[in-house]
């Protein structure tokens, strides 16, 4: 092994043997913790990792281990132990650190395992190399591999690295007042930014009628039960075996009391429901039978029941829970350099400040529409751009490989 070419049988050994360094690692001293790692000390590795890469690259020709480094023979084990390790990743459920597991492995937390974060480093330093090389030799010919090799280096250095100093937290904002305070798994910490919420707006989709046993509570079928959609263009629909037919559409309403019945009216204030004066005719093929029952029937609200209407001695005609379809608050956002942003967010349209990402991410479910308070997820990346350029890189060396092999043709 000392005295001759090394070929691919060495590369497996010395991937096995970093598989058990990390192996030892890891029952020794435990995961990686990944918060130890936040500036400057990921600053500090980065250039030591780059300077070990200059290292290895100048001294290529006189130590043989370096040179191995440059071979396909290296590079292919290396690769199929970091597929084996991803295909563990993909099939092993992760958990946060924060999480409580059974697992003496530490297969949960693959990103703090050492066998992985190991063998991903030595495939990292393997694709770092061949873009040295191709930098200090350069063709116009390997500007395609050159550009992958350095999108690739460089996304997965940054994302690696990036992890320690990036802050992911949640805020619960109100219509009160400014609130700058959130949480995260370790507790509650202070943002350089303040958030208060004017107003939370939703759309849902169309309410849903169906079935239920009013004894169990339990839709019918129970598995997958029959629903009628009362759109706007909804006249007449089936149910089982009911003709179902809505002579009042009202979005927002609230119930009127009577001495022995309960109507409907038109009411846009908070705690509104969605009501329906709803026509039920049991119908035997195209034949009805008996006399139509006629009745109110709402999903109900924070403020008022819901309402259903009795087919049966066991069954009821109810209204599901409606769906929303889009949600977002209009918000402002105090800084500390005295900015006072108006703006809007929605779910998936995040928007950005002073190098926060602020997503949409819940609201007070049981308040529904009428909700006073908005989740939002805030989270600050400074390594993300590093990251983008990687993959820039990496598809520009993708198409360029694309354009050339077809002009070879």
């Amino acid at each position: 092994m000392f005295h001759t070419l090394w070929i691919l049988r060495e590369g497996f050994l010395t991937g096995a043997g970093i598989l058990l360094v990390g192996f030892a690692l890891q029952f020794s001293v435990g995961p990686i913790d990944w918060t130890a790692f936040a500036f400057p000390v990921n600053a500090f590795v980065l250039i030591f990792y780059l300077l070990t890469l200059v290292v290895i690259y100048v001294l290529r020709h006189r130590v043989r281990l370096f040179a191995f480094f440059f071979t396909v023979e290296a590079a292919v084990p290396t690769l199929i132990y970091a597929t084996i390790l991803t295909i563990a990743m993909g099939l092993t459920r992760q958990v946060a650190p924060y999480e409580r597991a059974i697992d003496p492995l530490g297969l949960t937390r693959m990103l703090s395992f050492w066998p992985f974060v190991l063998i991903y480093a030595r495939l990292t330093g393997i694709v770092g190399l061949i873009a040295l090389r191709q930098i200090h030799h350069f063709k116009l010919r390997e500007v395609p591999s050159m550009l992958s090799h350095i999108g690739l280096f460089t996304a997965l250095v940054s994302a690696t690295l990036g992890s320690a100093d990036m802050e992911r937290v949640k805020l619960k904002a109100t219509t009160d007042m400014p609130e700058w305070r959130a949480t995260h798994e370790q507790g509650f910490t202070e943002l350089p930014l303040a958030i208060q919420l004017e107003k939370f707006t939703i759309d849902e989709y169309p309410p849903k009628l169906l079935i239920i046993n009013s004894k169990t509570g339990k839709s019918i079928p129970a598995k997958n039960p029959e629903i009628v959609l009362v759109d706007k263009h909804f006249s007449e629909g089936k149910l089982l075996q009911w003709r179902i037919r809505v002579r009042k559409n009202l979005p927002l309403a609230a119930p009127v009391m009577a001495s022995d019945t309960t109507n409907y009216v038109a009411w846009g204030s908070s705690g509104a429901v969605t009501a329906l004066l709803v026509e039920a005719q049991q119908m035997k093929g195209d034949e009805p039978i008996g006399k139509p029952l006629v009745g109110w029937v709402t999903c109900g609200s924070y403020l008022f029941p819901f309402q259903e209407l009795k087919l049966t001695k066991d069954l009821s005609l109810v209204m599901a829970r409606r769906e929303p379809e889009r949600y977002a608050s209009r918000i402002h956002i105090y800084t500390k350099s005295q900015k006072n942003i108006v703006t809007t967010v929605e779910v998936n349209k995040p928007i950005t400040v002073d190098g926060w990402k602020i997503y949409q991410l819940s609201y007070d479910e049981a308040m529904g529409r009428w909700s006073e308070t908005s989740t939002f997820e805030l989270v600050k990346d400074p390594w993300l751009p590093a990251v983008y350029v990687g993959i820039y890189l990496l598809l520009a060396g993708a198409i360029l490989t694309f354009i050339t092999s077809q002009k070879r043709r």
